[in-house]
């Protein structure tokens, strides 16, 4: 199976495209530009991700240099193949609409599990997390720290979790409400929710 780049694969060509780097300096930069809030990145994944990149001839070794009693530090640069795979892959996640399982989801679907109080107060908590970090994200954006790419990135972010907001907000007082708890009603050959089927 040929090599697929991860998130943390395309952020490193992306960084590299604009200019060779050293590894630690590439930790630093994606945590200085906030990347840190759409890719996990972690100094181990991030070398391994490297000495992938270098196997799949993505990436190579361009020099080496040495900050004064420092261990030398590899510096890397980008190949005409990491370039064209870069492309393609953002391309790619760009143009198709991929299956990402989110865990909440699973958490959704299982809700009957918590009684309606601690449902609600579950909820309520998200609630409060997502208002965190919406406001987070805006200061992001606004501080303009970051390059124009991560700044969309950061006004997806906002608008996926201000959407997730609204839901969540409209769930909770519908549980609070009283009215339609969101169960499943079987109706023929397929499963409705009570608010579909206007229960």
């Amino acid at each position: 199976m040929a090599y697929q780049l991860t998130s943390l694969g395309i952020s490193v060509l992306a960084l590299l495209r604009a200019r060779p780097m050293h590894g630690y300096e590439m930790f630093q930069t994606l945590v200085e530009r906030h990347a840190d809030r759409i890719v996990k990145v972690r100094p181990g994944s991030l070398y391994h991700v490297v000495d992938r990149l270098t196997d799949e001839k993505l990436i190579r070794r361009a020099a080496t240099s040495r900050d004064g009693k420092r261990p030398e530090r590899a510096i890397y640069e980008i190949t005409d193949a990491g370039a064209e795979a870069l492309a393609d892959r953002v391309g790619q996640l760009i143009a198709v609409p991929g299956y990402e399982f989110p865990q909440f989801a699973v958490a959704l679907a299982q809700i009957d599990t918590l009684g309606g109080d601690a449902a609600a107060d579950a909820v309520d908590d998200r609630v409060g997390a997502l208002e965190a970090r919406a406001a987070e994200v805006m200061a992001l954006r606004d501080a303009s720290v970051t390059p124009a790419g991560l700044l969309l990135a950061f006004e997806y972010l906002l608008a996926t979790t201000q959407a997730e907001l609204a839901w969540l907000r409209s769930f909770a007082d519908s549980m609070r409400s009283g009215g339609p708890q969101r169960r499943l009603t079987v109706s023929g050959n397929r499963a409705r929710s009570q608010d579909e089927v206007g229960i």
